[in-house]
């Protein structure tokens, strides 16, 4: 057993980092909306287009494969695309999980922490000057610090990938949430901060809600 150990080669740091890489430049490309639910993935031409070799690119084709994010239809690999009927679904799963991960995180988050997480969001005062990109990148620090911060390992990864699959269905954001949705953080903030589950949770509970409600006004045309 030993001497099988001794000969096993080393993963290649470089082509490790190549691979990250090209996994980071794939999977912003699913999540921003480039390649849209639906779209057929043609590995040598998204290899061109990044300035990768088709190696890494195809490992990293197979790990975003691995987490739901593509899937093998008709002998291609698509983008999933996700309905409006699975998005509701999601976001009720959310609201369950995400609650729970709230009332566990209060009083475990630290202040440095919260404080960081609060001035990020103060910081997005004109929706206009905001880019998805950043908007998202708060999103998910306020959602997956709680999550992490809950101590659950398991929650923490279930919540991480439904919410890439609310970002595939491509709504990327609700220009009337903007400032409720800082708001209802900011809330969900001060609960967890003051150490009160049951008020986080709830928080939680009705800022998920209101960003369903918010994509059912949108889709409708309200």
């Amino acid at each position: 057993m030993r001497a099988d150990i001794e000969r096993t080669p080393s993963l290649d740091p470089l082509q490790l980092n190549v691979s990250l890489a090209a996994y980071a430049a794939l999977r912003d490309r699913l999540l921003s909306g480039a390649l849209p639910g639906g779209s057929v993935i043609q590995e040598r031409r998204l290899a061109e287009e990044l300035g990768f070799s088709r190696t890494p690119v195809r490992e990293a084709l197979q790990k975003l494969e691995g987490e739901g994010l593509l899937a093998r239809q008709d002998r291609f690999l698509r983008v999933v695309e996700i309905t409006v009927s699975e998005v509701m679904e999601i976001l009720a799963v959310r609201q369950t999980l995400e609650s729970d991960a709230a009332r566990a995180a209060a009083g475990r988050m630290s202040a440095a922490l919260i404080q960081d997480i609060r001035e990020r969001i103060e910081s997005m005062a004109d929706p206009g000057a905001v880019s998805d990109a950043a908007h998202w990148a708060v999103d998910d620090l306020l959602h997956l610090s709680i999550a992490k911060e809950s101590g659950n390992g398991l929650l923490l990864r279930l919540i991480s990938d439904l919410r890439q699959k609310t970002r595939l269905f491509g709504l990327h954001r609700i220009p009337s949430r903007f400032g409720s949705g800082k708001d209802e953080h900011l809330a969900i903030l001060d609960a967890i901060e003051q150490g009160d589950g049951a008020l986080a949770a709830q928080r939680m509970t009705h800022h998920i809600g209101q960003a369903r409600e918010g994509i059912l006004r949108v889709l409708s045309g309200r």
